[in-house]
């Protein structure tokens, strides 16, 4: 990835109203802003699908007896819990609607293939350039080897500019960047080059309970010092996104699932994770629609000294602003939920609306999907609710990338840094990248609506 000098490119979030309960955010663009600092900003673009024109063809039931069969089902497997208001995901989207005139997410780069619907039995996901990252080896295979002390990349590179590694180097041991360049590591048998943004830290280990220790004993060693708004060893924000298992999951094999309770990364995380939460943390988790993930989410904020505080729906839209599928559907809603919590601390002032007691602030985050199971990265929406922007720490679990500045772990936390994975055109001038998306007939459609909406009222 090529970093500059020059100023910060534009924001990843293209519209967001003044209570900050709206947003419209472009996914590729988060992530790839999240790799850099205002001292080093991330100038390249990372490859992505081409945006949905047109929402996809509908899977739900039509006839009364096949409706009323899927809502049993869903009912005796207990998958069923309120959605996210729908009142709010309509109003909230025809906002954006109507205050936004660009195009709904910056010009895309092409690069990785895409699901050619979204039927399960074809939804394969498989990605040209990302066939096969770095093996995170299981404990009894050959490869497999006990975690080992950090390991420190240095600023003093070879001649082609890279940090050479062996992939054993990296597997089942924290890693870190602590400089505020970006650094080049150079995996010499996979022959690929993996871009670790500024400061930088990262365990690539599957989440087991001897990584889960060993990675939690490293936390304790290599934070031994307070920050301004946590103890040493603690975050003030923690971020997950557990692979839950879902059909569509399984299907595409991108990712293991969730599955048994014996091999549940989740429970490992759990018992380990209270200890390095800050008084006063913040807590995201990533659920899916079924009821189950979102009572496993809340009995681990329990364990934890969590209170629920928010809850934001990402709805996934077309270029030209449509929910890429009926927003009350049995079968699958487009939206995915993350759920906010904070770690109870009688000194925070909870008069405000990031803090107000007693209640579950509601907010949406609107957003051109991308590839299968790539999230709209949070940094930009985070930092604003952080008590100290320029020195919180945080720390993702499942990560499937770096982030400047946080830590991270999972057995993916390297997959969209690889070189292969981005283009090095420059992304300084995105506004030029929106209005060239913003086509006459992306305009005239909008135009049509804003008037159609004016006349009305």
């Amino acid at each position: 990835m090529s970093h500059s000098t020059s100023a910060q490119p534009s924001k990843s979030i293209l519209y967001q109203n003044k209570s900050q309960t709206i947003t419209l955010i472009d996914i590729p663009l988060s992530i790839a802003l999240a790799q850099g600092t205002p001292d080093h900003p991330c100038t390249d673009l990372l490859y992505s699908q081409p945006p949905l024109a047109k929402p996809h063809p509908s899977t739900e039931p039509r006839a009364m007896k096949a409706k009323q069969r899927v809502q049993d089902q869903i009912s005796d497997k207990g998958r069923a819990w309120p959605p996210f208001p729908q009142n709010l995901l309509i109003q909230g989207l025809a906002e954006v609607r109507a205050e936004y005139p660009l195009a709904f997410c910056s010009e895309r780069r092409p690069g990785l293939s895409q699901p050619t619907s979204l039927d399960e039995d074809q939804e394969e996901a498989s990605m040209t350039l990302l066939e096969k990252g770095i093996e995170v080896p299981t404990r009894g295979t050959g490869f497999w080897h006990e975690p080992r002390g950090p390991l420190v990349l240095s600023s003093t590179l070879s001649s082609d500019g890279c940090e050479i590694l062996q992939a054993k180097d990296l597997v089942n041991r924290v890693v870190g960047n602590p400089f505020a360049p970006p650094l080049l590591v150079h995996i010499v048998k996979q022959d690929r080059r993996y871009s670790i943004p500024p400061f930088s830290t990262f365990m690539l280990s599957k989440i087991g309970q001897r990584e889960a220790s060993h990675f939690s004993r490293m936390i304790t060693k290599l934070l031994p010092e307070p920050s301004l708004s946590a103890a040493p060893g603690q975050f003030d924000f923690i971020l997950l996104d557990p692979p839950w298992d879902n059909r569509s999951a399984r299907r595409s094999k991108t990712y293991s699932t969730l599955r048994k309770a014996d091999e549940d990364p989740l429970c490992v995380v759990k018992e380990m994770l209270g200890k390095h939460l800050a008084p006063g943390a913040l807590i995201a988790c990533w659920i899916t629609n079924k009821a189950s993930s979102r009572d496993a989410a809340l009995q681990a904020f329990d364990s934890w000294g969590v209170e629920l505080i928010e809850e934001w729906a990402w709805l996934k839209i077309t270029i030209h602003g449509e929910p890429i599928c009926d927003m009350a559907g049995l079968i699958r809603r487009p939206y995915e939920i993350v759920l906010i919590g904070r770690t109870v601390d009688l000194t925070i002032d909870r008069s405000n609306s990031f803090n107000a007691p007693n209640s579950t602030v509601k907010r949406l985050i609107v957003g051109v999907p991308d590839l299968h199971s790539r999230k709209p990265c949070l940094k930009e929406l985070i930092e604003p609710m952080m008590r100290d922007k320029s020195s919180y720490r945080a720390l993702e679990i499942f990560a499937r990338n770096l982030t400047a500045g946080w830590w991270s772990w999972g057995d993916e936390v390297l997959k969209y840094n690889w070189k292969g994975c981005w283009t090095d055109n420059s992304i300084q001038d995105i506004s030029d990248c929106r209005n060239r998306l913003s086509d006459d007939a992306v305009v005239q459609n909008k135009i049509v609506n804003l008037v159609e909406r004016r006349f009305s009222s």
